[in-house]
């Protein structure tokens, strides 16, 4: 069995960037790995705790494994429709910093969990 998907063993710990897709092969999931897995190693420094959250296939959360059902939660919880890319970006103390429909740099991530708390 898959643990469940819980964001606030990440909170005060490491910020979390929920990544949304309709499966692993989408090219709008692949444009963003590709953002956060250049060469730089700047993904790694941002110690940001990826989380892809898929319709068909398998989903993960950091290096867990989550399970349909509460990949399905988390959809619903986060309002993602079917078919749909989007990208939620939780700070440390939980609050949500940062939505897009689109892939985003890792700049703008980093800009973003700079600018929340001033």
């Amino acid at each position: 069995m898959a643990p469940t998907l819980d964001l606030d063993q990440y909170q005060y710990k490491r910020p979390v960037l929920l990544i949304f897709a309709p499966d692993p092969q989408d090219v709008r999931y692949e444009e963003q790995a590709t953002y956060l897995h250049d060469d730089s190693g700047a993904f790694e420094e941002s110690r940001i705790a990826p989380f892809g959250i898929f319709e068909n296939g398998p989903s993960f959360a950091d290096d867990r494994p989550v399970s349909n059902e509460d990949a399905q939660r988390a959809r619903e919880r986060f309002e993602i429709e079917e078919g749909q890319f989007g990208l939620h970006l939780i700070a440390l103390d939980g609050t949500e910093v940062l939505r897009s429909d689109e892939p985003l740099p890792l700049d703008q991530l980093s800009g973003a969990l700079q600018g929340e708390g001033g």
